[in-house]
């Protein structure tokens, strides 16, 4: 096993309510790759699992058995269905290696409603790989259009640059 999100729970997980039978993915913790493509596995959105306020914080933990020495992490947030996802929260080099808790801040004008929120991991050590999920939540008490930030950065997966070890 790689490394996974447990909380928030993510769109497929055992850890969600919301999915039963052959709509669970037993294995979360695998790299994202031409079965499982970019964003968020290929899986599409599906019922929100957890509530949050607008500029308060969503706390996620990380867990599994081969955080491959860290890495680079990033916390996002798409509000357009997962399309594009803006960064609100990146670990640069040390993910994983000293906590696998993390409090990422929501946007004060963050929009209401449904959002994706976001995981990914570029592994320091070991095959170049990219790893995501994604949690469907909603949002409340913001009230803006958009949020805006830095993108997410894709990479290790076929038709995106390839960064060493």
């Amino acid at each position: 096993a790689h490394m996974e999100m447990i909380n928030p729970a993510p769109r497929r997980s055992k850890l969600s309510t919301a999915y039963k039978g052959d709509e669970i993915d037993y294995d979360m913790t695998s790299p994202l790759s031409a079965k499982l493509p970019y964003p968020c596995r290929g899986y599409g959105p599906g019922p929100s699992t957890a509530t949050y306020q607008a500029g308060g914080t969503i706390s996620v933990d990380l867990d599994g058995g081969a955080d491959h020495n860290g890495g680079h992490c990033q916390f996002s947030l798409s509000v357009d269905g997962g399309k594009t996802f803006v960064v609100m929260k990146t670990v640069m080099g040390n993910c994983m290696s000293s906590s696998r808790h993390y409090e990422v801040p929501i946007p004060k004008n963050a929009p209401n409603g449904k959002a994706v929120f976001a995981w990914s991991w570029i592994n320091k050590t070991g095959n170049r790989e990219y790893y995501m999920n994604c949690a469907d939540i909603t949002i409340q008490g913001g009230g803006g259009n958009c949020i805006s930030g830095p993108k997410n950065l894709v990479v290790d997966l076929p038709n995106y640059a390839q960064i060493p070890e």
